[in-house]
């Protein structure tokens, strides 16, 4: 599967991170990870992650793996996460 990363604007720490989360997530997750991608939501969340199947134990995994990469990159706080199913996201581009 092909995958692409693209910074649109000057790249910064938040960015840095995220790089790093995806990473994790994909050690972890495997093919339950969909996406993972910065964005604005209305509730204040910076990252949205997409998985396949969404459970308590993956959502608790998530949240692990959050806490894990900001403690090493020393900003803890600095990810809010968003984290849905591709049926609750609509469908992908």
């Amino acid at each position: 599967m092909p995958l692409r990363i693209v910074i649109h604007k000057q790249m910064t720490r938040t960015d840095i991170v995220l790089a790093r989360l995806f990473s994790r997530l994909a050690e972890t997750l495997n093919d339950n990870l969909i996406a993972v991608e910065s964005f604005d939501g209305w509730d204040g969340s910076n990252v949205r992650i997409v998985v396949r199947v969404k459970s308590d134990e993956v959502v608790e995994k998530i949240f692990d793996i959050i806490e894990r990469v900001e403690r090493e990159a020393g900003t803890p706080g600095i990810i809010i996460p968003d984290i849905v199913t591709q049926d609750e996201l609509g469908a992908l581009p």
